[in-house]
């Protein structure tokens, strides 16, 4: 069997993950935002699959209800329940509705855009949702946690 260089090798284990690349023109997301984050949410739609990690007060918040609006998917974002409420607010300063959630018996059909807190996660169907956001991201950090044990399960599919 013949010698495989380094680099090969490693070109061999990379994965490649097919983006569903949707473009949007930068006009169609919302004024308020600044160009870099109108510039971040283009590249998240763009690529589908995206983390937006940024300081705080970087505006991440109105970044991923602008990425929901566009996708044009049923969406879930999770965050801590201290951030829940306060998403609603923010979401509303650019003509957004986010609707708080406990279960996934309260989701309909008439809506897109909905948050709940890391608590009630066991609560939702992830198949119903074409779209998810994990908001303060960092209750993931643990590799054992209940939470991303969760998050692990409902989307292993």
């Amino acid at each position: 069997m013949p010698a495989v260089g380094y680099a090969e090798f490693l070109a061999q284990k990379r994965l490649v993950v097919q983006s569903p690349i949707q473009d949007v023109d930068t006009s169609s997301i919302h004024p308020m935002l600044f160009p870099f984050q109108r510039d971040l949410v283009r590249w998240a739609v763009r690529k589908g699959r995206a983390a937006i990690s940024g300081d705080t007060g970087t505006g991440k918040t109105l970044m991923q209800v602008e990425w929901s609006r566009l996708m044009g998917k049923r969406t879930l974002i999770v965050a801590p329940l201290s951030v829940a409420r306060q998403t609603v607010r923010e979401a509303q300063k650019i003509g957004v509705d986010v609707r708080y959630v406990r279960s996934q018996a309260e989701v309909t059909r008439d809506h897109r855009i909905w948050i709940t807190n890391y608590d009630m996660l066991a609560h939702f169907d992830a198949a119903a949702f074409g779209a998810v956001v994990l908001d303060e991201s960092s209750i993931l950090k643990s590799l054992d946690g209940k939470t991303r044990t969760l998050l692990i399960g409902m989307f292993a599919n």
